[in-house]
């Protein structure tokens, strides 16, 4: 599937809601695609800023005293994959006192990915292409 936001090919990733059928996230601007499991349920992502986005990510492994953002693909934003890393209920926010450096710094990069013409309420976006093979409806 191609990234409605910035064109780069997304990746299919688990998920374990009954209400999604596929889930899919772009690696270069972390977008996500969600199809439901009844024919026309699309959830797409919207643009949010750096402080708003992102989910602190939790793993018994994990250092404690850094908070690190969950960066899909079962790893951190600064790229620390380990079993079991997860999403967390709760946010992650850059500016924080614990808030990992590479975490920040990769929240800062992909941000300045999301194109301008993408961001805010009345945002105008293509219709993802579905990938070859796949056995829902084009939007």
């Amino acid at each position: 599937m191609t990234c409605d936001v910035c064109g780069h090919e997304m990746r299919r990733v688990p998920t374990a809601d009954s209400r999604v059928k596929e889930a899919w996230v772009c690696p270069w601007c972390y977008a996500w695609t969600e199809l439901g499991a009844h024919p026309g349920l699309v959830g797409r992502s919207w643009y949010e800023p750096v402080h708003m986005r992102w989910e602190r990510a939790d793993a018994a492994e994990l250092p404690t005293g850094v908070s690190h953002a969950y960066g899909y693909f079962g790893a951190t934003l600064c790229g620390i994959q380990q079993e079991g890393v997860v999403t967390s209920p709760y946010p992650w926010f850059p500016d924080s006192d614990d808030a990992c450096p590479g975490c920040r710094e990769a929240a800062i990069v992909i941000d300045g990915r999301w194109p301008v013409d993408v961001r805010g309420e009345k945002r105008e976006r293509l219709r993802p292409t579905p990938p070859a093979g796949a056995d829902w409806p084009p939007f």
